[in-house]
Order: structure tokens, then sequence, then C-alpha cells
């Protein structure tokens, strides 16, 4: 087959299941994994992907950001699990801060809500803590619409005069160094709440593990990241500086 048909055929492939492995193109393609990764290279190069560990993804924006209802449909079965887990980690008297999001708005149906106080950016969160009847304060400020979080500087100004013991926030990307998410007045936001955090634990499925995104939040130093399990090159580096707590 010829390489333009080859990557006709993966671009086809990428355009109705937005990623594909290794394995499924080497079958597809009746040809040779080291074939297909050059393709998936060339590819990349140009522009019309991105290689991912076994295999590819269509490329995205560094300030896209999909909306609460899109994120609430990926890796739902992932999310439960990082959210079951989470929940063992707070105690019943503690003072805790929730992030708006969509793995974060899970962990609520797991939380222990005798003496228990959350703090949250999420109008949609805060509604799901009251039906629960937990103690819920709610961080004002504007409103983005895509991801329900209370963003811009009356809800950083309310967040620096309170201290949590546990902060639980999403996040769309980490590196070796960086957390990162597309939006900066988000960004602001999550480090102000890192800052006014005792401890402080990102909430994130492994498909955003080695994505970079556009604003800077935090070194990744002195954070416990709360993930699926993952086997990478980039996982054994993030172990190095934070500690990980994969189910």
């Amino acid at each position: 087959m010829l390489k333009s048909k080859r990557k006709e055929i993966i671009l086809s492939r990428l355009e109705q299941n937005k990623s594909v492995t290794l394995d499924e193109l080497t079958s597809i393609l009746e040809t040779s994994e080291s074939t297909v990764r050059r393709d998936l290279d060339e590819l990349e190069s140009e522009g019309f992907l991105k290689r991912v560990h076994g295999g590819a993804e269509l490329p995205y924006s560094l300030g896209q950001e999909l909306s609460n209802q899109e994120k609430s449909i990926k890796n739902v079965q992932k999310k439960l699990d990082i959210a079951r887990q989470t929940a063992k980690l707070i105690a019943k008297q503690d003072v805790i801060f929730i992030d708006a999001g969509t793995t974060t708005e899970l962990l609520i149906d797991f939380l222990p809500h005798e003496q228990l106080t959350v703090v949250t950016n999420s109008i949609h969160h805060a509604a799901k803590l009251v039906d629960r009847g937990i103690k819920t304060i709610i961080i004002g400020g504007a409103v983005k619409r895509s991801t329900d979080a209370s963003i811009g500087q009356v809800a950083i100004n309310q967040i620096r005069q309170i201290t949590v013991d546990k902060a639980f926030l999403g996040m769309n990307g980490i590196d070796e160094v960086y957390l990162t998410t597309p939006d900066l007045e988000e960004a602001a936001i999550k480090e102000a709440i890192i800052n006014n955090s005792q401890q402080t634990f990102i909430l994130m499925d492994s498909s955003k593990i080695g994505q970079v995104t556009f604003a800077k939040v935090k070194e990744i130093n002195d954070i416990n990241l709360v993930t699926n399990k993952t086997d990478s090159e980039l996982m054994t580096i993030i172990k190095e500086k934070m500690k990980v707590i994969q189910v």
C-alpha cells in the first residue's frame, strides 16, 4: 500500500475515533509496526496528529478546553475509581476545598458527611453538597460558563482569607515540571487554593499525563496526584517529585 493511502486511512480513523492505537493501525494497514510508527511521526511533524504512548490522537490547542458536559462522558469509570479512592483520604472533621470539574464532582458522592465542611468554587458542586446535608461554603466571583468555576479577583481574595486542611483539584495537564490548565484566570484560582491548603491532591485520569496546556499553575513538587494505574517513563519521573496514588 502506498504511503499516501496509509496516511489517508490513519487520518480517517482518527477523525472517526479521536484516537488510534499502533495495534489497530498495524492490523488495518496490514503492515509492520515500524512502518506505522514512521507514518505517525511524519503526520505529527505535519501537524495532523499528536503521538501518545501506544498510538496517536487528534491534536489540540493549548488554550482549548472541553465543556463540563463534554468532559463528563470521557473516562467515566477511571474518574469514579479516582473519586472513590480519594474519599478515603478525607477525615470526618476536615475542612476541604473541592475545585470545579467533572472528576471532583464525582468525589461528592463518596464524601463522609459527619462534621465535614466543604468550600467550593462551583455553583453546581455547592447545590449537590447542600442536597447531601454537608456544610458548604461557596466562593463568589465571576462564573466561567464552560467549567462552572468562580474566577477573577473577587474569588482569589476570598480564597486568600481561608486555610483548608485538604484541597482536591482538577487539572488539564501535567508534565515533569508543571501542572497546567488552558485558562489563565482558572490557573490563578488553582494556584491560590494550593497556596492556602495544608495538603493538595490533584485528581486526574492518565489521559492527561504528559499533556501540556496554556497556563502554568504550579510546579509539581510537594503536591499529591491521584490517578489510575499507568506505566510510563514520565510517570517514573513524576513519582520522584510528588506523591502518586494509583488506583
